[in-house]
């Protein structure tokens, strides 16, 4: 019998090791794969740091394949991707995180900290109250690791990621901030008072969810989710057009998404709503919001903001027009930005914006062979500017506090009223 356990032993221990092996050697396949494939496709990865340091990279993770997760594996890779510095190129590790290992939490970054604005009914004491650790941790010393996995072209790429990395306790666990799935969070109130608040995963859906409640909901906000849309202002004078996505249902035609257009909203028929309401309407001023904007395709901005432009000069000289730009926008939406002011000699309102003026894009992705990790990849250099800067910086800066938001006031656009 005892031969018979030892034999089985033995052979279980092998059949550990070579299980073992196989997984680093598939780890190995894995490293040469994006070593040799991602600079050969990016249009040109080394562009701020040398191949050497890549090929370090590489070779530091290497050494350290023993025991590692898949996730584990795939945030080392997207911390070695995105210190070159392109946020349109990176991993997508988040495909191996365990969706039953979140926190029920939103969280938004506002000029005074991150607040928690939703949350299960259970922790509901947490809700409009800041959040300043976890785990004893400083929340400063935290966001600082968690940047790691952001190209960080600006701090505006942080506020706009880190709210969203925090929930998630697995990536705390990476970082050695979280040792199990409970976390210990503290919560700042508007009285200084900080309260320990524990907290477990759990699914934040519409069925279980507690949110916190403004006085009354900012413009901005109540139509955040929509494509575009706009609103006349007739007290102030103010034809205000807020342009949330760079897609719609001609977009998507364009581009051979067909399928897709039927549940696409129609740029077309707004952009005729907005000429109607500029010739109809008594109008002062012009304001193009793309504060919330991540970006797309640029085609259809730039169309729209070079007929904006002419109408301007043929028929309405003296019209003043704003741009609201801030950390969420990005990419194509930076582009729109920048032709908006260029063409319309508009003035940006609102915070610096999350990506850089110039900038790579067009992004294209390939799978790495074992794993089956999507590495994404740019394949074209955008300049806009001639002067090589980390993001757009508002004319005017005007950030919304904590304060602002639970008041339903937008800054950007009350600033942009009394000017």
């Amino acid at each position: 019998m005892k031969k018979t356990y030892l034999l089985f032993l033995g052979i279980l221990i092998v059949q550990l090791s070579s299980c073992q092996n196989q997984n680093i050697s598939n780890r190995e396949a894995d490293l040469d794969s994006l070593a040799t494939e991602l600079p050969q496709k990016h249009c040109n990865f080394f562009a701020v740091k040398p191949e050497k340091e890549f090929r370090e990279g590489i070779q530091a993770i290497r050494k350290q394949l023993n025991g590692l997760s898949d996730l584990t594996f795939a945030l080392k890779l997207q911390q070695l991707v995105a210190s070159f510095g392109d946020s349109h190129t990176k991993v997508n590790w988040t495909q191996f995180i365990d969706k039953t290992q979140i926190l029920p939490l939103r969280l938004d970054w506002f000029s005074d900290g991150i607040y928690i604005l939703q949350t299960t009914p259970e922790y509901s004491g947490m809700l409009g109250k800041q959040l300043v650790s976890i785990n004893g941790v400083p929340i400063k010393t935290v966001q600082d690791s968690l940047s790691t996995l952001i190209t960080v072209d600006n701090q505006s790429m942080v506020k706009k990621d880190v709210p969203s990395l925090l929930p998630l306790v697995q990536v705390l666990q990476f970082f050695g901030f979280a040792s199990g799935t409970d976390v210990e969070l503290g919560i700042k109130d508007a009285t200084g008072n900080v309260v320990q608040y524990a907290i477990e995963p759990a699914a934040l859906n519409r069925q279980k969810l507690s949110m916190f409640r403004p006085d009354s909901f900012a413009l901005c906000y109540r139509n955040q989710r929509k494509f575009f849309t706009g609103r006349y202002l007739p007290r102030d004078k103010v034809l205000y057009m807020q342009y949330n996505q760079c897609q719609s249902k001609e977009m998507a035609i364009k581009f051979n998404h067909g399928k897709n257009a039927s549940r696409l909203p129609s740029f077309d028929e707004f952009e005729e709503k907005v000429f109607d309401a500029l010739k109809s309407k008594d109008v002062d001023k012009f304001v193009f919001d793309v504060r919330f904007n991540p970006g797309g395709n640029s085609d259809q901005g730039t169309e729209f903001i070079k007929k904006l432009s002419k109408y301007i000069r043929d028929r309405q000289p003296n019209l003043k027009t704003y741009a609201i730009i801030g950390r969420k926008t990005f990419s194509s939406a930076i582009i729109n930005a920048i032709e908006f002011k260029r063409m319309t000699k508009g003035i940006f309102v609102g915070e610096e914006t999350g990506g850089k003026p110039n900038h790579f894009g067009e992004v294209r992705n390939f799978k790495l062979p074992h794993s089956g990790l999507q590495i994404y990849y740019s394949t074209k250099y955008f300049k806009e500017v001639s002067e090589d800067t980390n993001t757009i910086e508002p004319d005017v800066t005007v950030a919304s506090s904590f304060e602002d938001y639970a008041h339903g006031i937008d800054p950007a656009l009350e600033w942009i009223i009394k000017h």
